[in-house]
């Protein structure tokens, strides 16, 4: 018993330190998101003023998208450790230089700049902080990826709820024709209570990155930690004698993972597990193959290289590798060895060894992206919707964010185990495309029949486009690395390949507005 409360306060340990980085990795964007209002007023003067959450939306994908191939290419001799914390520390200073246009009244061009240069400094550090998580959480058990991947969706749900709630703070509680909130006309008084709101959010923002550097630390130290140290939050260790014993502990863990199965026909002793399994109640989550993970972690810590030499499984797990031989199933494409790319084989062996769950996470990003928000957003309320739901966009944006956190959660207790699963539902979310343009937009024709006029079921489908987003991307960060020899390099990819799948959803967005009738 006491073996079992010190592996489940051990779990508890580092999945809440991993919700907080996940809130930290996307701090900065949804802060930018949150003070739109502000960045409006600031850059008034500028050409800029109407469409620089399109210009904000560009900067930061493309250069983040660039910060994390250099990331994932250098992944093999990283130090996770520096990245993160330097990754935070780089974050904090951004917000430090934003906070200042508030505080110091500094508008117009010089805003404009100080703005770009913080948002493509968080957006370097982001990539460079997921890169690391995501190799990381591939090593440890199933709960730490769920915990960051929940953190990034709560950071995304709390800031809808505060976009919300400044919606009806910010009205004269008076309606238009949709049933929408109308907002204030911005005064000298509104102006200045809006640079005090904006500083609030910036300053809070960049102290909670402090705490997360200081959580990252203390994660960092548990991981580091040997077991005979007496603590009860143990590192998984190198040596055969001790990952046998943290075997143990970990099956503590996992022992309560009763999985729904079926008695084979063919004997009655043997069992089949279903490719989508449900765990009981209060049951902790999934564990990795936990020698894997024992020996990814060396004495100095994540990511530096033992002092020491191999130990007997390290040898052992090395002689296996060599024997399989990776190299000669998964040969790099001619094109790609001319280039002379020192890490290419290896990403690519990996890239291969988890390709059906990159496919999987890449798929479903770029479907979510393709129609949301640059669909759903243009969507209005119903003329025969009975209820009329108002500030529906800004709804949808909670509700969304709210499904996608709760599809990260149930990833405790809706286990797939298979990757035609998650390509099965993807292939049911592209329904989800058709089904949206069936509501009216703000460029339906009157005349138009085929329209569906109900908020309530519009909202519904925008709640299971979250939820099956973020069910589908956590599954697919979890089980992905499981079948890759490097199991740190296949966490990485598979978080490379969801923003990968953003940006072809970008593309693919055009079209389906040319559809829908939205120039």
């Amino acid at each position: 018993m006491a073996q079992e409360d010190t592996a489940t306060r051990q779990l508890r340990y580092l999945y809440w330190r991993f919700i907080v980085l996940g809130v930290a990795s996307l701090m900065a964007w949804n802060v930018y998101i949150v003070s739109s209002d502000f960045f409006r007023f600031e850059f008034r003067s500028t050409p800029f003023k109407d469409n620089f959450e399109s210009m904000f939306s560009v900067l930061s994908n493309t250069v983040n998208l660039g910060a994390l191939c250099v990331a994932l290419y250098t992944q093999p001799k990283a130090n996770h450790d520096r990245r993160i914390k330097w990754g935070l520390l780089a974050t904090v200073v951004s917000f430090a230089f934003v906070f200042l246009l508030p505080v110091s009244g500094i508008d117009g061009w010089t805003a404009l700049v100080v703005a770009l240069i913080a948002l493509c400094a968080a957006a370097v550090a982001a990539a460079y902080i997921q890169c690391s998580v995501f190799g990381i959480a591939a090593l440890l058990p199933a709960s730490c990826a769920e915990g960051f991947m929940s953190g990034q969706a709560i950071s995304g749900t709390v800031t809808s709820a505060i976009q919300l709630a400044s919606l009806y703070i910010d009205s004269n509680g008076d309606r238009g024709d949709g049933g929408s909130l109308i907002k204030r006309q911005p005064g000298a008084e509104d102006n200045g209570r809006l640079r005090i709101r904006s500083a609030a959010y910036f300053g809070l923002s960049a102290l909670f990155l402090v705490l997360s550097t200081v959580a990252w630390t203390q994660l960092n130290s548990c991981l580091r930690r040997h077991p005979s140290s007496g603590d009860g939050y143990q590192a998984l260790s190198t040596t055969a004698a001790s990952a046998a014993d943290n075997e143990n502990v970990i099956n503590e863990i996992a022992g309560a993972d009763e999985a729904m199965v079926i008695p084979s026909s063919s004997s009655g002793q043997q069992q089949r597990q279903l490719p989508f399994t449900v765990m009981r109640e209060g049951s902790p989550r999934q564990t990795r193959d936990m020698q894997a993970s024992a020996a990814a972690f060396q004495s100095d810590g994540l990511g530096w290289a033992a002092a020491s030499s191999p130990t007997e499984m390290e040898e052992l797990t090395a002689q296996d590798i060599e024997a399989a031989g990776p190299e000669s199933e998964h040969k790099l494409p001619q094109w790609l060895s001319t280039l002379g790319l020192d890490n290419a084989q290896q990403l690519y062996t990996t890239y291969m060894e988890s390709l059906p769950y990159v496919c999987a996470s890449a798929i479903v990003m770029g479907q979510t992206l393709a129609v949301f928000p640059p669909l759903t957003e243009a969507i209005v309320s119903a003329p025969k919707s009975s209820p009329k739901i108002s500030n529906l966009t800004a709804w949808h944006f909670l509700l969304f964010n709210m499904g996608d956190y709760l599809g990260r959660l149930s990833t405790k207790w809706l286990v797939c185990s298979s990757h035609r699963l998650l390509h099965g539902v993807n292939g049911l979310r592209a329904l989800l495309v058709p089904a949206f343009l069936l509501f009216p937009t703000m460029a339906t024709p009157p005349e138009r029949a085929l329209l569906v006029h109900s908020d309530i079921l519009f909202l519904a489908l925008v709640l299971v486009l979250g939820w099956t987003n973020g069910w589908v991307a956590t599954v697919s960060l979890i089980l992905g690395p499981r079948h890759a020899t490097n199991k740190e390099l296949a966490g990485s990819i598979i978080g490379f390949a969801m923003c990968i799948g953003l940006v072809f959803g970008a593309v693919a967005s055009y079209p389906i507005l040319l559809v829908a009738g939205i120039s």
